[in-house]
């Protein structure tokens, strides 16, 4: 009898391989955080503060209130042989001082294909030269990690994920079947 099943039970085999092949197909998105050659990061004095340790304070030791950015580029490529389609970026750090670019939402990339977003990390703070020098950082040194979560989909729209996560010690992708918890509060 099951010899009588054989011929029956290879093409199911392969059709069943096949739609889950198909339906798992994942693309690999990885993500870099770079920063900005031309305007990497920097300070900007926006006034005499009106928070001042004495009356009148000696010249390096006046406040400022000041203005420090990081200027990024958030880089999306598909390192794999399949088109990832519907890339969103789902999470990021991101306060109601910075910048992130627009990703149009049916954004797709096909194999070795990348797309740029700006990203721009700014941060307030009331101090003097000295203390600014504290902040020249490639890395703002007010965030412990930064992470940032991108969802897209493969063509038999099955949902995919990859977590990036970078401090100043390193950065690493992360590819997920399922969304994570949320990392970011902001």
């Amino acid at each position: 009898m099951i010899e009588f099943l054989k011929p029956l039970i290879s093409p199911l085999a392969k059709a069943v391989t096949s739609v889950v092949g198909y339906i798992l197909a994942r693309p690999k998105i990885d993500i870099n955080l770079v920063l900005d050659e031309g305007d990497l990061y920097g300070q900007k004095a926006l006034h005499i503060s009106s928070q001042q340790d004495e009356a009148i304070p000696a010249v390096p030791f006046v406040k400022y209130d000041m203005e420090f950015y990081w200027n990024y580029s958030i880089v999306i490529r598909n390192n794999s042989s399949k088109t990832a389609y519907n890339i969103h970026i789902e999470e990021i750090h991101k306060t109601k001082n910075d910048y992130l670019g627009k990703l149009n939402e049916l954004t797709s990339l096909k194999e070795d294909e990348q797309i740029d977003v700006n990203y721009k990390i700014r941060f307030y703070q009331t101090c003097n030269s000295k203390e600014a020098e504290a902040y020249h950082l490639r890395f703002p040194p007010f965030v412990e990690k930064l992470t940032i979560l991108v969802s897209y989909t493969n063509e038999a729209r099955t949902k995919f994920y990859t977590l990036f996560t970078m401090d100043p010690a390193g950065r690493s992708n992360e590819h997920l079947f399922f969304k994570p918890k949320s990392n970011n509060k902001a």
